[in-house]
């Protein structure tokens, strides 16, 4: 049994063993026909399936039973695909790869008017190839090319600046556009000198010939042949003028300009309600104080840069003053008039004794201006630095007026006015009559009593 068990052990390691020694190892290199590169990445089919890629040195191994012909397959992007049957006891193949024609396109257009450009030369080099076409009225040159190259491009059109590039070939055609700038274009750009802000509307004069305004970007493309000098001349209101002569260079494409704010002299004059000058007023300028004003009511700012500003002027005793002034033009002369500061002023009517005088008609310069409420007070606000005639009128009473003067700069007044009761004599007249009357009709009855009194006596004597 024992050995009958051995011989079956024996008899299947000889078949593995012979099926062993038929195994065939298929050794696959891939490279480029042209440069003999090793090409990673390809990809392997046998008999149509897909069994792997070349490593980094372009081999890929592939075992097989070695009993049949093989139909291989070699994929790679850039490349035609190779396909060849290698022979079943084979253990190397070769396989050179040959790349893809593709098309390279170059669109050549003016940098300016967008428009395609006639007659420019395009030259493109690359391993072992080198080609030159001129565009025609399309702007369009094309070259055959092969995939997955690197080539060199050189552009040259008449009146425009030479254009060099690389253009890295995919696996697929490639079409390339460029902009060819003219060889005479000269752009100018003016900013603000201290902010940078792109200036509008400047105007630009070439050998004192105006040559247009600047766009919303404060640019402005000129078309001036080179190797020649240039007068250069720019302008804008409430700007120092820029001017300068320039020879111009076959690479000078950009003409920088900073235009500085002009600078003017400004005078404020300041008066008050009276037309007096007012000494010692503050001046300030967009919130900084400059100075004070002279004995003549006068400030000088010099050399303020255009532009707008707030000018407030404060003094005491007075309302500020503000105005909001764009500067600019040779000068400027500011008159500013100060207002009186107004004070809170108390009408307060009483009578002698101290008692208020409740609903008395307040007038003041001619104008009514309140009743006095139960306390016999008026609350009005006032002008400072005037004199006012206050005048109070009440039933029952005289009327008063007093003159009050409001001091420069006071912030609270207060004027007393003692009211007087009234006496009417027509009044005063009729209460003496009656007075009199009664008095009158009294002095009847006493005597009417004592003439009674007397004729009692009388009969009494007659009578004894």
């Amino acid at each position: 049994m024992k050995k009958s068990r051995l011989a079956i052990a024996i008899l299947i390691s000889c078949v593995l063993l012979c099926c062993t020694a038929q195994a065939v190892t298929l050794r696959i290199s891939v490279a480029d026909d042209k440069t003999d590169d090793a090409l990673a990445d390809a990809s392997i089919y046998i008999d149509g399936d897909y069994v792997g890629s070349t490593n980094s040195a372009g081999i890929y191994s592939y075992v097989h039973s070695g009993k049949k012909d093989l139909y291989l397959k070699v994929v790679r992007k850039g490349y035609r695909n190779w396909v060849e049957y290698v022979d079943y006891d084979a253990t190397r193949v070769g396989v050179d790869m040959i790349r893809e024609d593709a098309t390279l396109t170059f669109e050549l257009y003016d940098a300016g008017t967008l428009k395609p450009i006639v007659g420019g030369v395009v030259r493109v080099t690359g391993n072992d190839y080198s080609d030159s076409e001129v565009s025609g009225s399309s702007g369009i040159v094309n070259f055959p090319v092969k995939a997955n190259e690197l080539y060199n491009v050189e552009i040259r059109a008449s009146g425009y600046h030479d254009l060099s590039k690389t253009v890295q070939m995919e696996s697929s055609g490639r079409t390339v556009q460029c902009l060819l700038f003219s060889n005479d274009i000269l752009g100018v750009q003016v900013l603000d000198a201290e902010t940078s802000t792109p200036l509008k509307d400047v105007e630009v004069y070439i050998d004192n010939a105006r040559a247009g305004v600047t766009d919303a970007d404060g640019r402005l493309q000129l078309h001036l042949e080179r190797a020649k000098r240039y007068s250069f001349r720019v302008t804008a209101p409430d700007y120092q003028p820029y001017q300068e002569s320039r020879y111009l260079e076959v690479d000078d494409v950009f003409l920088p300009v900073r235009l500085s704010k002009s600078e003017y002299p400004v005078s404020i004059t300041v008066f008050n309600e009276a037309t007096k000058p007012v000494e010692g007023a503050e001046i300030y300028l967009n919130g900084t104080l400059q100075g004070k004003t002279s004995q003549y009511g006068r400030f000088m700012l010099s050399n303020i840069q255009a532009g707008t500003y707030e000018i407030v002027v404060q003094a005491s005793g007075y309302e500020d003053w503000r105005l909001t002034r764009q500067i600019s033009g040779q000068g400027e002369d500011i008159v500013a008039e100060l207002d009186y500061d107004r004070a809170s002023v108390t009408i307060r009517a009483q009578d002698p004794d101290l008692n208020p005088v409740a609903g008395a008609v307040v007038v003041i310069d001619g104008q009514v201006v309140g009743v006095t409420d139960g306390l016999g007070h008026l609350n009005t606000a006032l002008v400072t630095n005037k004199a006012y005639a206050v005048t109070a009128a009440c039933d029952g009473y005289r009327n008063i007026s007093v003159n009050a003067d409001i001091p420069l700069g006071t912030a609270e007044f207060t004027v007393p006015l003692v009211m007087e009761q009234d006496f009417n004599v027509w009044v005063l007249v009729a209460g003496v009559g009656v007075v009199a009357a009664v008095l009158l009709g009294a002095v009847m009855v006493v005597r009417r009593r004592r003439a009674g009194r007397n004729r009692s006596k009388s009969r009494g004597r007659d009578s004894l």
